[in-house]
């Protein structure tokens, strides 16, 4: 994984006593790999514990699928099993206020899906492409093939929603490893030090070849 993917990310608590944004990076045996990243926007202490449950059962479930030849519908099919579990378990019934955005990347090809408020965005060195953000459905999803040096942006609300576009593209284009970039998008959130300054979360994934 680390030789075909670079990976970075950071993370800010903004003006919440508690992060209730949770994320993951993992590889199976045949290289592709899984980005998940959940924002539970219910009360704090719920909020965290729904955002945990959602990525580990996204994860468990790409880790244990043996056939990913239909990726797209395997992201859907885990967005849906996801949000059941959530509404079973912490919302009793009402539909969950998470945010959920997974991509999964073999090998030049990438599938990506996004429920919520999250972003995610792709950075070809030029211009950033928002990716599965339509607003007007709640499941947004897609393909697209990616080349040596590209870069993907999955990005919880308290970034996206505070820095615009070419902020982050000029941090992205910036000659720095893919950590620092994560870094410093996440400096710059705090640098506005907004009164309401929610939970913030960056995860960068570059093509390394």
């Amino acid at each position: 994984m680390l030789n075909r993917y670079q990976i970075g990310n950071a993370q800010t608590i903004g003006r919440h006593e508690v992060q209730t944004n949770y994320f993951s990076t993992i590889s199976n045996k045949t290289g592709e790999l899984f980005a998940v990243l959940a924002d539970g926007t219910i009360d704090h202490q719920n909020a965290r514990l729904a955002a945990t449950m959602a990525v580990e059962f996204c994860v468990y479930s790409f880790l244990y699928n043996l056939n990913l030849k239909d990726a797209g519908r395997f992201l859907f099919e885990t967005a849906l099993k996801a949000n059941e579990r959530i509404q079973d378990s912490f919302y009793l019934g009402k539909n969950p206020r998470l945010s959920l955005s997974m991509a999964l990347f073999m090998g030049k090809e990438l599938q990506y899906f996004n429920v919520g408020q999250n972003n995610i965005c792709y950075y070809n060195g030029h211009n950033e492409l928002a990716l599965g953000n339509d607003l007007n459905n709640p499941y947004s999803g897609g393909q697209c093939n990616l080349t040596a040096h590209d870069i993907i942006g999955i990005f919880s609300s308290g970034v996206s929603g505070i820095t615009h576009p070419m902020e982050r593209l000029k941090i992205i284009g910036a000659k720095k490893e893919i950590f620092a970039k994560a870094q410093t998008l996440i400096e710059l959130v705090n640098k506005k030090n907004l009164d309401n300054q929610a939970n913030a979360t960056a995860l960068l994934i570059e093509v390394a070849k």
